[in-house]
């Protein structure tokens, strides 16, 4: 497994969620437990998105896509 990314913004990960769903991208999230222990301070607080190795760069073109806005969550 590989590291796509790591990050905070709970937004980017519910995002990123859908669309690799979406894209039928099988992926983990590591370290969400960690925000409960430190309430307040996303920015220790890590996500880590993994993806497999085969799956990593159609995982990263997703990626890219939703942080240049080129893709967005819209309601049905």
């Amino acid at each position: 497994m590989k590291e796509l990314v790591a990050t905070g913004d709970l937004v980017l990960v519910s995002a990123l969620r859908h669309h690799l769903n979406e894209e039928q991208v099988a992926f983990d999230v590591f370290d969400g437990f960690v925000g409960s222990l430190f309430p307040g301070d996303m920015s220790i607080a890590s996500h880590r998105v993994m993806v497999s190795d085969e799956d990593y760069h159609r995982a990263k073109r997703v990626l890219d896509d939703l942080q240049n806005g080129v893709m967005a969550c819209e309601a049905e």
